[in-house]
């Protein structure tokens, strides 16, 4: 069993996927993935091979995934917000022998030697070949369940890449232990912003409408236009950063039913919008999810308890994932939690060996209450004294929520000046900076790396 085959299992009648240009059903989708696995063929492209996809978030781009997981050819994608001196180390590292994407994404094989064959999306182009999928039946690549499906890539802390390699086996553990965490129900409509999410919801029946705004930079929606696609689709649910919710007017909330939320610390204010049908997921990369929260566990003992300095509540581990806390790390080990990068690059550092387990080092510390319940504190590279930033971060919300704020070695940078009295800790001083750096794409994860040279 595969995504394909799962997908395979669907309603054929049914919508699956609603982007700006149109619609497809499970079963055009599924036809058109069974041509697009032997167009590939056609092109001297078979199991084992590395492709690049660079292609915008659309109906296309899922055609084109689960083409290659059905041909058995390994899919490599990279974020275009991390550079292009990133996207040549990449290139370098782990050569495509194709590259499938938008006449745009084609230019580049001008400039990097490493891309020769070319299948573009769109209009014909010199030198290259047009992503043409026919009705030809093709019965899936025969590859071991352990064989690669899906490489993506992140930074190390050396600034040199690290090889996340998903194989269809984890993308299968991957894929259930996300469904029983988000809940996933056949007949939901989903509202996407979190391109991976589809694919979850593709292998369980829900109908994904993919966000009318830039993808790329979440933290910034387009407000008018997707409060109409929720109101022309009846969206049930949706999946989004931190950053994207709390730019949403409370109507935006009001008809769905499930908000889920995660990539970035979840605070306080959020939670407390809606409680009954928000709930925070957190994760990482090398393991999504590790433990999920419910909102409508958000009490005032729990409010008390962030106020403390207790940090941000994160909720049960979920089903299928072992955690520990080692020297405050969240460390887990579990089917969806991945086991090592591509050729041990990047393992030394965020890999252990514990009673014979390979145990996955998140890079987060936390704790565990004495109900089992995991709370963030923050990187676990950023403490000061015996602190984390995440619990004066936290702290702070709880005291003006609509402060942006970031806590790094001893000082509190606010972008509004207020006094500040946690009686628990004394902060070295307080700066009010007009913009704290936030991540690139999501704008919800304090830039600490940014804050420090900005400071220094």
């Amino acid at each position: 069993m595969n995504l394909v085959e799962k997908l395979s299992a669907q309603p054929p009648e049914q919508t699956a996927i609603i982007d700006r240009k149109g619609s497809i059903t499970f079963g055009e989708l599924n036809k058109r993935v069974q041509g697009g696995a032997s167009f590939l063929g056609r092109q001297n492209l078979k199991p084992g091979d590395y492709v690049l996809v660079l292609h915008p978030i659309t109906i296309e781009l899922y055609e084109i995934l689960l083409s290659c997981f059905h041909a058995g050819i390994v899919v490599i994608l990279v974020d275009p917000a991390k550079g292009s001196d990133f996207l040549k180390q990449c290139l370098n590292w782990l050569p495509p022998k194709a590259l499938i994407g938008s006449p745009k994404a084609q230019l580049l094989r001008m400039r990097y030697r490493q891309l020769k064959q070319g299948i573009s999306t769109g209009p014909w182009l010199p030198f290259t070949t047009k992503w043409a999928p026919n009705s030809t039946p093709c019965i899936p690549a025969e590859v071991p369940p352990d064989h690669p499906a899906l490489i993506t890539f992140t930074s190390g802390s050396t600034g040199f890449p690290k090889a996340v390699v998903r194989s269809h086996a984890f993308l299968l553990a991957q894929d259930e232990t996300l469904s029983r965490s988000i809940n996933l129900e056949p007949g939901e409509v989903d509202l996407v912003t979190l391109p991976v999410f589809l694919l979850s919801n593709l292998s369980h029946g829900v109908t994904s409408i993919i966000a009318d705004t830039d993808l790329t930079r979440p933290g910034f929606p387009e407000v008018p236009k997707i409060l109409d696609q929720v109101k022309r689709h009846d969206i049930t649910r949706c999946t989004a950063s931190p950053a994207f919710f709390e730019k949403m007017p409370d109507r935006f909330f009001s008809p769905l039913k499930k908000i889920y939320t995660g990539g970035a610390p979840v605070f306080p204010e959020l939670l407390k919008r809606f409680p009954s049908k928000i709930h925070s997921v957190y994760g990482s990369s090398e393991a999504e999810p590790i433990a999920h929260f419910n909102a409508a566990n958000f009490t005032r003992s729990v409010a008390q308890m962030i106020a403390d300095g207790n940090g941000l509540p994160a909720g049960k581990p979920v089903s299928g994932i072992d955690l520990r806390i080692v020297d405050d790390e969240i460390l887990v080990t579990g089917n969806h939690v991945l086991k090592g990068y591509f050729q041990g690059r990047g393992d030394q550092e965020t890999k252990v060996k514990i009673d014979g387990q390979i145990w996955h080092r998140t890079g987060d510390a936390g704790r565990l209450d004495g109900d089992g319940n995991l709370w963030l504190l923050g990187r676990h590279s950023q403490k000061w004294k015996q602190f984390y930033p995440l619990q004066i971060e936290a702290a702070v919300h709880i005291l003006f929520p609509a402060i942006r704020c970031a806590f790094l070695d001893g000082t509190l940078y606010l972008e509004e000046f207020q006094e500040i009295n946690l009686p628990w800790v004394t902060i070295d001083q307080v700066e009010v900076m007009e913009k704290i750096p936030m991540d690139s794409r999501h704008n919800a994860k304090v830039d600490y790396r940014a804050l420090r040279k900005n400071r220094d």
